[in-house]
This record gives structure tokens, C-alpha cells and sequence, in this order.
């Protein structure tokens, strides 16, 4: 995720398996049909499942995103209508700021993200099937960030996918302090795949103690392996836990512009999966 300031705080302890909050059942949609083909991938098992089957976002398991001063997350808001759970899918917002909420941002963005309530450590597995509109300016994502007291960008960021406005690419990413810095002996910490980006695709994640493995509709696109056992900065993610982010950008220094006219915008999310390595 390209930002200017620092990402969040984070602030709670890091685990060995799931988080606390996540080891509690699965949910409904999960429960019980963990060996349905439509679910399962060989050698991996469901531990859980959000199909956005119901009425409204499930608060056990989301958190709204705050708005503060990095690029991604400067125009969200809690307005209700930014995020909304119809007809099985996720759908999150970017909208013209309405005038009767005195709200004085152009523009407001809708996210939710799982820290503290459902996160996952590795070797996981994580699928997330969505579509996007595209417009100028609009940037939604996917990412996960370690759900720890460990400050960005020392935890590391894995981001699953990223669209800039009107590109037929995903982005997919990798952020450590070694790759921050810029060193070169070390693999490319981004690659992007075409897409057609108003349809459904899965955007995969698979991290182990040895590399980070990306994938687009079940087919691997990147690769980031980990090279230096003696260097947390170059793979941190064996360490910690991750939660994850769904987010409806508008605007930033990456994406560039935000054309008001072509508001609004929707990220649409048919579901969220948690996989572990079968014992």
C-alpha cells in the first residue's frame, strides 16, 4: 500500500496460531462444509469463512475503518451507507460527500478491516473474490497487516490486490523494511497480472515461513521468497498473525486525481476465506 504517513497503530499481541477473538467457531456459512469442493483447496482446511449471506456486516469479525492522514485513509467514513451487506455480497462505497452531513472532504470512502477479531497466522491461506468499478481516482484494495504491537513497516504488509483507476492490472505486493529501503540484492516485492476488473476474480495470498505465494483465480502470478534466515527485515512474516483490510480508496499520491463526476464507485465483495495447512 503506497501511503505517506505511517499506517496504524497497532495494538495488540502476537499469536501462534490464530488470534483469540478467531479461535471461536466458524461462522454459519463455514460450519460443518469445510470439505465442499466449492470451498475446500487440497491440503487446506477452512477455518473461516465470512459469505456476506445476511443483512448487515457481521461486528464480531469486522471494524469500520478510521479515517486519519495516510493516503489510503483519508476520505473514510463511518456513514452506513459506505458499507453494506446485500444480495450475499459486501459492498463498499466511495461516494460525493453528501451535503447534509457537514462533512467538508469532496469525497467519502467505506472499509472495514478484521484486526483483533480475525486474524491468522502461517502457513495460511487466504481467498478473497471480488469485483470493482473503475474511475478516476478509485484505488480499492486488499491487504493484510500483522496484528501485533509491532509498528509499520517493521511487521511487514502483504498486499493481495490493488486496482488504479482504469487499469485492466492487479497489483499485488510485498512491504518490509528491506524493501523499503530499496535494496536490490533482494527479489521484486511487486508484480501485476491482467484482470478484467468488473468481474469476479479471487485474489489469493499463501505465506509460509519460507515465502509469500500470490495468486489470481487459483493461478500463481508473484512470488516473494524468504532468502535471509538471519534478516527479520527481508521476511517478517513468520512471526505474527495477520488480519485483513477491504478498503474503497479515493485519491493519493499513487493513484493520482479524483474525479468527482465519475462518483460513485463500488468495491463489491463476494467472500472472505481463512485457510491452514491440513495436519
Amino acid at each position: 500500500m503506497r501511503r505517506i504517513t505511517t499506517l496504524l497503530t497497532l495494538a495488540l499481541p502476537a499469536l501462534l496460531l490464530l488470534a483469540p477473538q478467531a479461535q471461536a467457531q466458524p461462522s454459519p456459512s463455514a460450519e460443518g462444509d469445510t470439505d465442499n469442493p466449492r470451498r475446500a483447496h487440497k491440503g487446506w482446511r477452512l477455518v473461516w469463512a465470512d459469505e456476506f449471506d445476511g443483512t448487515e456486516v457481521d461486528t464480531t469479525s469486522w471494524s469500520r475503518c478510521e479515517a486519519g492522514g495516510a493516503d489510503w485513509m483519508r476520505h473514510m467514513s463511518p456513514l452506513d451507507s459506505l458499507c453494506r451487506v446485500e444480495d450475499g455480497t459486501l459492498r463498499l462505497y466511495g461516494i460525493r460527500t453528501p451535503q447534509a452531513t457537514g462533512d467538508r472532504r469532496p469525497c467519502l470512502t467505506g472499509g472495514l478491516n478484521s484486526m483483533g477479531k480475525r486474524s491468522i497466522h502461517g502457513p495460511a491461506r487466504i481467498d478473497v473474490r471480488a469485483r470493482f468499478d473503475c474511475a478516476q481516482g478509485f484505488w480499492p484494495a486488499i491487504w493484510l497487516m500483522p496484528d501485533s504491537e509491532i509498528g509499520w513497516p517493521n511487521g511487514g504488509e502483504i498486499d493481495i490486490m490493488e486496482h488504479l483507476n482504469f487499469d485492466r492490472i492487479a497489483y499485488q505486493t510485498i512491504h518490509t523494511p528491506a524493501t523499503l529501503r530499496g535494496e536490490n540484492r533482494f527479489p521484486p516485492n511487486s508484480g501485476t497480472s491482467p484482470i478484467d476488473p468488473k468481474a469476479f476474480n479471487t485474489y489469493s495470498v499463501i505465506f509460509t515461513e519460507h515465502s509469500i505465494q500470490f495468486l489470481i483465480n487459483d493461478r500463481p502470478t508473484h512470488s516473494y521468497p524468504r532468502l535471509r534466515p538471519d534478516r527479520k527485515d527481508q521476511f517478517p512474516f513468520k512471526d505474527y498473525p495477520f488480519y485483513v483490510i477491504l478498503s474503497a480508496q479515493l485519491g493519493g499520491s499513487w493513484v493520482g486525481e479524483i474525479n468527482l463526476d465519475q462518483l460513485p464507485v463500488m468495491m463489491e465483495i463476494d467472500y472472505v476465506r481463512f485457510y491452514k495447512k491440513r495436519n
